[in-house]
């Protein structure tokens, strides 16, 4: 008789079959919990590292605004109600804290050069920005806790991998411990995270001051010109003399500086006449009439903001006389002064020749306050520097002005901005060239004639229908109180 075994032997293979299943579901769960575990730390620690970035560059965006108060309204900056503390030229923020995530930051805002010729300060913004880390106290997919000589402050609790990828903070703020709380090296100090384990990250960036004259002709209103004949150029004092050949040789060393007569207008339509050696900038605007005239690039997608002038608050009390200038009159500054500190005279009428001498051999620095109309003439010797800001109208020939240095940035022409909403003009006529800058945001600018100007216009509006030759100072990029700041460099302290 023959006995068969095959059911018991497909039992024992279901049996095996089940248990290698269950070793294996167990070994998957197994990595599949240790896996979820680390991705969602991993995933914590990336979302919280983004998010302490978006704190600092918010943070920056505060200081930035601060710093931007400095040309507009200089009594309100970094003031005490907003949380600043100021120390000589260093301003403190406190922290703040937005966000459903509870994100913080603080920022130091310093005064780090002063430009020795226009007095213009630069200023560095240091930013911070803190997100807590939720979950474990733990790396995400390195979470061995060795020295290894990293940081080694506060190190045995910091760990390798990601903890010092994203610089975690978990028990004790790492920079402070290493690199002091400025990142100097000095102060250094143990100082305890709290309320839980978090990410920081610093950013910096430079501020640097926007002066009125960057372009030849900047309008914020309508322009119109100039002549059929005429041209607008540029060059580069501080290289050497204007050249007229320089514009249409490219060959020539100073060709690119030759291309720099720009024409800004935040306005809809620019009528051009004459060249323009550089570039025509509109508000969602139009170039009509010689549009092939425009020597650079026309962009119709460049708007700006002319912010309304008011005299400097820096300005040191004025001398006793002259107050007036009803007959020709000629001052020698009692001192050189500086840029920030020059010799100051009020004036309440111009309609007479005032000369103004050099100080012995000395760069004099000479600021005018006219609270009337300007109607008069201006002769300025060489090694004067004159600021002349001015309350009225002005309506002079362009012989008027004369500016014996040769360098426009020596004559600067401000008119200030009427409080009650009134217009204003500044109408330059017939013979006569000049060598000057205006800055008007709030005046309508009128030039006839067929003038050699060299310099720059800043005005509400500008009207020239002579055969104007025009030549813009790139020299004056940096020139003039400032109007505003950019940031001009952004970097991350990765440490």
């Amino acid at each position: 008789m023959k006995v068969s075994f095959t059911s018991n032997e497909r039992g024992n293979a279901l049996l095996c079959a089940v248990c290698t299943i269950f070793i294996v579901s167990v070994i998957a769960a197994n990595v599949l919990l240790n896996c979820t575990t680390r991705y969602n730390q991993a995933s914590n620690q990336v979302r919280s590292w983004n998010e302490a970035l978006y704190a600092a560059e918010s943070g920056a965006d505060i200081a930035y605004n601060e710093v931007r108060k400095i040309a507009s309204n200089p009594s309100s900056a970094f003031s005490a109600g907003n949380g600043w503390t100021t120390s000589g030229t260093t301003y403190t923020s406190g922290t703040t804290t937005f966000g459903t995530n509870s994100l913080r930051t603080s920022e130091m805002v310093d005064l780090f050069y002063t430009d020795p010729t226009t007095g213009n300060a630069w200023y560095r913004i240091r930013s911070k920005g803190t997100s807590p880390l939720q979950g474990l106290k733990r790396t995400g997919m390195d979470d061995r806790l060795s020295n290894g000589n990293r940081f080694v402050a506060n190190a045995s609790t910091r760990g390798d991998g990601d903890t010092l990828l994203r610089k975690i903070d978990f028990k004790y703020d790492h920079f402070t411990a290493t690199y002091g709380p400025t990142g100097d090296g000095t102060n250094k100090a143990i100082v305890a995270v709290s309320p839980a384990p978090q990410l920081s990250r610093r950013i910096e960036l430079i501020a640097a001051p926007i002066t009125p004259f960057e372009a030849a002709i900047k309008v914020s209103g309508s322009f119109y010109g100039l002549g059929s004949a005429a041209y607008i150029d540029s060059f580069r004092s501080s290289v050497g003399p204007y050249d007229p050949t320089v514009k249409t040789n490219p060959s020539d060393s100073r060709y690119a500086d030759s291309q720099s007569g720009t024409v800004e207008i935040d306005n809809g339509t620019a009528t051009i006449m004459g060249d323009i050696y550089g570039n025509l900038y509109t508000n969602g605007g139009t170039a009509t009439k010689k549009t092939l005239n425009v020597h650079g690039t026309i962009d119709n997608n460049v708007p700006f903001t002319l912010d309304s002038f008011s005299i400097p608050t820096y300005l040191p009390a004025p001398q006793a006389s002259p107050t007036k200038i009803n007959a020709n009159t000629t001052v020698t500054p009692p001192t050189a002064g500086t840029a920030r500190a020059p010799t100051v005279y009020l004036l309440s009428s111009f309609d007479k020749t005032l000369t103004i001498n050099q100080n012995g051999s000395s760069q004099t620095y000479v600021a005018i306050h006219l609270t009337s109309d300007f109607t008069g003439a201006i002769d300025v010797k060489p090694g004067v520097h004159v600021q002349f800001f001015i309350d009225g109208n002005v309506d002079v020939k362009a012989r008027d002005i004369i500016n014996e240095t040769g360098y426009a940035g020596n004559l600067q022409f401000y008119s200030i901005s009427p409080t009650d909403g009134s217009s204003q003009h500044i109408n330059i006529n017939s013979p006569g060239d000049f060598v000057a800058t205006f800055y008007a945001p709030s005046a309508d600018f009128t030039m006839n004639g067929n003038p050699d100007v060299t310099g720059a216009i800043i005005a509400k509006s500008f009207y020239g229908n002579g055969n104007t030759s025009w030549h813009y100072d790139r020299s004056l990029d940096f020139l003039g109180d400032v109007t505003d700041y950019r940031i001009t460099s952004y970097v991350e302290d990765i440490r």
